[in-house]
């Protein structure tokens, strides 16, 4: 099938998605709803058109985790552009055994543990019209932290390891349970909860220090 387009656009700012630290809210279905079903089906059929659709609304995510990768938002664009590559060709052997978001997520991880894989300093592969979003979206002015405290809990996030980093991200921000955290970082739910609970550890005492007198 041919390739859609997905030329990525220049990204305007260089901060991860602000974090919760609170057990994440957003639902995380095990399974695809009926309109990503479709489209998968569509997809593999051979029909390019149904990708763009597909993927769309977990592009700000996955923006968003890369960004806790790479500290070169331009890489970090790269690094998503890549997943987006990856994805379209493995999408044969997808079956929707799990939320599309969460095998997007592991792609993802994979590729950012090997930057040799996707750091080829040239243009990304082109997929099409389909943009990476340029931003993570509004949610800062909706954050009860101040703009000083998420610069220090973004320094507290760095000093993580990748998979505790990874782990408290896929939590916090995207609301993934253990179980799907577990699938991204190839490990078990009790593993990937014991990554949750060391690194939100590390981050609150990392955070007490500044929040003390």
């Amino acid at each position: 099938m041919a390739e859609p387009d997905l030329t990525p656009s220049q990204p305007t700012g260089s901060k991860p998605e602000p974090m919760d630290l609170r057990l994440g809210e957003r639902p995380d279905a095990s399974r695809l709803d009926g309109a990503e079903a479709q489209l998968l089906q569509r997809c593999q059929a051979g029909d390019a058109a149904a990708f763009q659709p597909l993927v769309r609304p977990h592009l700000t995510g996955l923006l968003a985790l890369a960004r806790r990768h790479c500290a070169d938002p331009h890489w970090a664009e790269d690094l998503v552009q890549e997943t987006l590559v990856r994805a379209f060709r493995g999408l044969p052997g997808f079956r929707g055994d799990a939320a599309l978001r969460t095998w997007l997520f592991r792609i993802l991880v994979r590729l950012a543990a090997e930057p040799s894989r996707w750091r080829r300093g040239q243009q990304a592969e082109s997929l099409g019209e389909l943009d990476v979003p340029d931003a993570l979206g509004g949610k800062v002015e909706d954050q009860a932290v101040s703009r000083e405290l998420q610069d220090r809990l973004d320094e507290a996030m760095e000093r993580l390891t990748t998979r505790q980093r990874t782990a408290l991200h896929l939590r916090a921000v995207e609301g993934l349970d253990y179980a799907a955290i577990g699938a991204v970082l190839a490990c078990t739910a009790v593993a990937a909860r014991m990554h949750v609970l060391e690194a939100r550890r590390k981050v609150m005492a990392r955070l007490q220090e500044h929040l003390e007198p």
